[in-house]
């Protein structure tokens, strides 16, 4: 009996402890805002422009304003294709929420790279939003970016010119060759 009492006395802190790892609210990070920052600030997002990266060459610079928001510009061959943006807001001293923002495109208002469109010469393997989650999930945990967390691309131009890129084709983001 006094066996099963303190079995069931284990039990019921086990349970209770438990209770304290509640699972962090989406795009809630346990990093301090200014920590968040500084490794958003400083990072090129390498792991995504090698897993989502299409058969044009691009580059990734960010900017920021401290403790506020940090914007990525992705350019090629000196044009600049696409922005997005981590907005950074304090939950705790300890935690900070971050919510992600892609420009909009111009032609149906969604989000570019959203999959909806046809891009003659795409920067990114659609859709782009989960990939940009994974990576400043990734910045922010500490961990390396995972790509079955963002799942397929699902863009055929996209496969068939990175393919050319990995052979050593490059393409320019105005480039006239047929992109199929």
């Amino acid at each position: 009996m006094k066996h099963l009492r303190a079995t069931v006395i284990l039990a019921v802190a086990l349970g209770l402890a438990a209770c304290g790892d509640d699972p962090l609210p989406p795009g809630v990070y346990n990093i301090p805002i200014r920590d968040a920052y500084q490794r958003l600030v400083s990072n090129q997002l390498s792991e995504l422009v090698f897993r989502r990266q299409c058969g044009i060459l691009i580059h990734v610079r960010p900017e920021g304003v401290p403790t506020s928001k940090v914007r990525w510009t992705v350019t090629s061959s000196g044009e600049e294709v696409l922005t997005f943006m981590a907005l950074l807001t304090p939950v705790s001293d300890k935690q900070t929420k971050v919510e992600i923002t892609i420009q909009a495109d111009p032609d149906n208002g969604g989000e570019m790279y959203d999959g909806k469109k046809f891009y003659r010469r795409p920067a990114f393997n659609q859709p782009l939003r989960p990939a940009i989650d994974e990576q400043v999930s990734a910045i922010l945990e500490g961990r390396k970016f995972e790509i079955s967390h963002v799942g397929p691309g699902k863009d055929t131009v996209c496969s068939v010119q990175r393919g050319g890129l990995e052979s050593g084709m490059r393409f320019r983001v105005d480039d006239p060759r047929d992109p199929s």
